[in-house]
């Protein structure tokens, strides 16, 4: 997933040069990118910040809204996954990785009380010790 991530911070600044908007719309392309990929690098050091999370968000939202990914589907689904894993960022510390149990994947979260979430559900086992016992990326 991490690398994953890096790609995807990776083809946004390149598509960033390439698939800016005029400047008459308000929004550069090229500092939404830089800002996504500082954001990004700020909330994976600091992921339980609450202030960090709501920059990533904005700073993913930005990028998506105004097109400033460019044309390519794999970049823009990336970026939406991403933006559906924050969430809300109503608490902090929430971390959703993909694990994989006998070869399903599943999106787990840690919630609010330090337990796995799968779909929302809090499914009763320390997040911490689900991550020990599956193959999460």
């Amino acid at each position: 997933m991490m690398r994953k991530l890096m790609y995807m911070a990776t083809c946004l600044l390149v598509f960033g040069f390439t698939a800016c908007k005029s400047d008459d719309d308000g929004i550069n392309c090229e500092e939404a990118n830089t800002m996504l990929s500082e954001a990004q690098n700020a909330y994976r050091s600091n992921i339980e910040s609450t202030d960090a999370c709501n920059a990533y968000r904005m700073a993913l939202e930005t990028v998506i809204n105004n097109g400033c990914s460019g044309d390519d589907e794999e970049v823009i689904n990336t970026l939406r996954q991403e933006l559906a894993q924050l969430g809300d960022c109503t608490f902090s510390g929430r971390t959703c990785l993909v694990c994989t149990n006998s070869g399903i994947a599943t999106v787990v979260c840690r919630g609010e009380n330090g337990n796995a979430f799968i779909d929302d559900r809090d499914i009763g086992i320390p997040f911490a010790r689900y991550i020990e016992l599956s193959n999460c990326e």
